[in-house]
């Protein structure tokens, strides 16, 4: 019974808090123990101090709650839904579809609707099975099939449209180009018009969700995402848009929203909760982790985690996702202590992955090379660094960016006036200068001061001066 409680343990500990509300909104148990089981496992996700379960239980009350969540949530999984249709389609394309898959599938005819995640390709897949039916002239089911493509023909051009319309938005978002403010109200009004249209199918609409994620992070606007994810988290109660993978992604979302926010407790919940499953994506979703975990000041905790997330980089060609990595773990090996450990692999890293580097991410990774420099006094170096790779020139060509900080430069003016290039007075100038220009909003206003409050200890006249200069307290 111990064994099977372990097991029991690992597969409870596995669910997300989005898939028990939903379960404990459908069940219908008759069997008391049965409910009561669910909701302590509902308990356990969203408690720091989980119970364990009871041995006296029988094992068979196990089973079976076990058995009743694997299908509930198997029935409306838009990815196995996906996989599934994937398979059939080949099938019929292949003359390969045997008379279970066809029951199958008139059986989901008859139960489709509009609104499902997977409608598009579920109505594409009904296309090739009319013609399959007509070339082998079988009547049987060809009024049903053809009484639903034209039932659902005028909105299936419908949502093939308006995913047209977010293909060709998406490039502009992803680029991170500078709207008007005419354009970008344009953008976001059409957006949450397609995600909020409860017409429309579940994926169009996720589409629409992530990509208004992505304006309002590009933007800033953490706010308005955090209005429209209030609606959001209760759709994901639902079937609607239903898979891990799309709470995983929700959930690594939610935690960088709350970070930005400056609410680390609760990016730290959903961070965690974020790699609760590991998936293709793992590893962006550890370096958010981590970065919150910093901030908060649990900085071994960070360092054990990264230590132990090292093989994941084996399973990724990713190099977005690498370099991110590579660039926390110098960060974490800096607030541990560790400034040499940091810049022998910093420099390592850089040494093998120049090329990768300035084509993917080169400003997170050179902002944290130089902050382990600076933190270890190779102020030479930092300067060398800059200079060969005019790196003061490129940060500044960022300047139109919303999230535009100018901080190899002020390390760049830090390695100079410990290296008795620069006067204090010019110094403070050159920051001041360097500073003023990017405070634009609230968010960027915060990492400013993140910047002066890391600068603090290490020039302290200089940084105090800069305030009285621009008004911080």
């Amino acid at each position: 019974m111990r064994k099977q409680l372990n097991t029991f343990t690992q597969f409870a500990h596995a669910l997300y808090p989005h898939e028990l509300e939903y379960l404990l909104s459908i069940q219908n148990f008759n069997k008391a123990q049965n409910l009561k089981l669910l909701k302590q496992i509902y308990s356990n996700t969203t408690s720091n101090s989980p119970k364990a379960f009871d041995t006296g239980i029988d094992k068979r009350t196990y089973s079976y709650v076990k058995k009743w969540i694997t299908q509930s949530l198997e029935k409306i999984d838009v990815d196995l839904f996906f996989e599934w249709l994937i398979t059939t389609e080949t099938k019929v394309l292949t003359d390969l579809i045997v008379p279970e898959d066809e029951a199958r599938l008139l059986g989901s005819i008859q139960k489709m609707d509009a609104t499902n995640y997977n409608f598009i390709r579920f109505y594409e897949l009904v296309q090739y099975y009319r013609d399959y039916l007509m070339v082998r002239n079988r009547k049987k089911n060809i009024q049903l099939v053809i009484g639903f493509l034209t039932r659902y023909q005028e909105h299936y051009q419908l949502l093939k449209e308006v995913n047209r319309r977010l293909d060709e938005m998406t490039a502009q978002i992803v680029q991170e180009e500078m709207f008007d403010p005419m354009e970008s109200e344009v953008l976001e009004s059409y957006l949450k018009e397609v995600y909020f249209d409860e017409t429309l199918d579940g994926y169009t609409r996720y589409r629409a969700v992530v990509r208004l994620t992505i304006f309002y992070y590009n933007n800033r606007q953490f706010d308005e995402q955090y209005k429209v994810y209030l609606h959001l988290d209760e759709m994901l109660k639902t079937p609607l848009f239903y898979s891990k993978r799309i709470l995983a992604n929700y959930y690594a979302n939610r935690a960088m929203m709350h970070s930005k926010r400056n609410e680390l407790h609760q990016a730290e919940t959903f961070a965690y909760l974020s790699i609760q499953n590991k998936n293709s994506d793992y590893l962006f979703y550890l370096i958010n982790l981590c970065g919150v975990l910093l901030r908060e000041g649990k900085k071994t905790e960070a360092l054990v985690l990264m230590r132990k997330s090292i093989p994941e980089l084996k399973n990724t060609s990713n190099n977005y996702y690498k370099i991110g990595f590579a660039s926390y773990y110098i960060r974490t090996m800096i607030y541990n202590g560790m400034e040499q450990n940091a810049v022998d692999y910093a420099t390592q890293y850089f040494d093998a992955y120049k090329k990768e580097i300035f084509e993917y991410r080169w400003h997170l990774f050179m902002r944290e090379y130089i902050r382990a420099l600076i933190a270890a006094e190779k102020y030479p170096k930092v300067l060398a660094l800059c200079k060969r790779y005019k790196l003061l020139n490129k940060e500044k060509i960022r300047i139109e960016r919303i999230d535009y900080l100018p901080i190899i430069q002020a390390y760049y003016y830090l390695a100079e006036y410990m290296e008795n290039s620069i006067s204090l007075e010019k110094l403070v100038a050159s920051i001041t200068k360097a500073i003023s220009q990017p405070m634009r909003g609230k968010y960027q206003s915060l990492r400013i001061n993140e910047l002066l409050d890391e600068l603090m200890p290490l020039i302290p006249e200089a940084i105090k001066s800069v305030r009285i200069e621009l008004h911080l307290n």
